[in-house]
């Protein structure tokens, strides 16, 4: 497959929300009548329903960043798209209380061959996705410069940026979900940050639209992980030098019923798996490792390289999502390597902050 398609923006948040429409139509357009269909067959919401939803979630975004904002109507209006699409598919994680699922590890310098830090994930969800992710960079001066890979038209996901941070997303579920500010706002946010603290700050300052973990590190050698419902939140630290994490909660700080557990029940054997397979390396762990570990088939087909959309649900298994794409960051180099698919049998490549290269293997 050919690699995700490369954006370049720059200017005030206006004029990179325009850029993007224009550059991005395509897959923004595919993305709105993609997430038509999923919102229906998912939940049983229609797009007008969807899109009355998503109105109420603009006085948040706003609250949270009005530059966030202005970057959203950039994109609807670069895009020729209704401004409450573009909402909508930044929001969509709410409207259908959230549903894609992952496995996230961070490594750092104490036990990296080349005393580095290193981030990654497998992003599982609806592989008709696909044609809808584009590889962005946003040069924002004099806000960080972020390089992440995204369903185009989504203003945050998963990436870093020119500080050295980067973030990782993980669903999880609880039933006590409010309005607040969406995930993916929040995922901007982070990428925003200049610092491992100020990221902590952009998850805990605003309740948040529905429950998440955010995976943090930098090239400092620092890594946390945020566990977060809508109006709590916990912080995890790394044990000898990693921490991983699926879709369900650790922290036992925090109580309540976990419903992505039910949703996900392959989350605590790719939790387990994940951790295992981290707990073998003890001080040489590379980009090639974690490419190795994100290929992992071990409870196939709900496997740390997911395949879960080849079988059809059953008893005790109620997913069918799979692999999207695999990502490694190298937050010591500022780059990242991404497969097209699952990471067992898709290319990757690579990609540079500031220098942006694409080079195969």
């Amino acid at each position: 497959m050919q690699p995700f398609p490369l954006i370049q923006v720059s200017g005030s948040a206006l004029e990179r929300g325009r850029q993007i429409g224009m550059k991005a139509k395509k897959q923004i357009v595919h993305n709105i009548n993609t997430y038509k269909k999923i919102f229906m067959d998912m939940a049983g919401v229609d797009w007008a329903t969807a899109t009355n939803r998503a109105a109420d979630y603009i006085p948040w975004i706003e609250k949270y960043d009005q530059e966030i904002m202005n970057e959203i109507i950039g994109i609807s209006e670069g895009s020729n798209q209704p401004l409450l699409d573009i909402v909508a598919l930044n929001s969509r994680s709410e409207i259908i209380l959230n549903t894609d699922g992952c496995t996230s590890v961070a490594v750092l310098p104490e036990v990296t061959k080349n005393n580095e830090t290193l981030l990654g994930q497998n992003w599982d969800w609806n592989d008709v996705i696909k044609p809808g992710i584009i590889i962005l960079e946003i040069d924002q001066t004099p806000r960080p410069k972020i390089l992440m890979a995204t369903e185009a038209g989504i203003v945050g996901k998963i990436g870093m940026n020119s500080e050295g941070l980067g973030v990782c997303l993980n669903l999880l579920g609880t039933k006590n979900n409010t309005m607040g500010v969406p995930i993916h706002i929040v995922l901007r946010g982070i990428l925003n940050s200049k610092s491992i603290s100020q990221a902590v700050g952009q998850v805990a300052r605003l309740r948040r639209g529905t429950a998440a973990n955010f995976l943090v590190a930098d090239d400092e050698g620092v890594a946390f992980d945020i566990e977060s419902t809508c109006t709590d939140f916990d912080v995890l630290y790394p044990s000898a030098g990693t921490i991983n994490h699926t879709n369900h909660f650790v922290s036992k700080r925090m109580d309540f019923l976990d419903t992505a557990r039910e949703k996900f029940p392959d989350t605590f054997v790719r939790y387990w798996r994940s951790l295992n397979l981290l707990s073998t390396h003890k001080s040489d762990i590379d980009e090639q490792t974690l490419n190795h570990i994100f290929t992992d088939h071990f409870g196939y087909p709900d496997s740390i390289c997911r395949h879960g959309d080849l079988y059809p649900v059953d008893l005790g298994r109620i997913s069918a999502s799979c692999t999207v794409f695999s990502i490694v960051m190298n937050l010591s180099k500022k780059t990242f390597e991404i497969s097209t698919g699952q990471p067992c049998s898709s290319d990757h490549h690579t990609y540079r902050l500031s220098q942006l290269q694409l080079n195969e293997y």
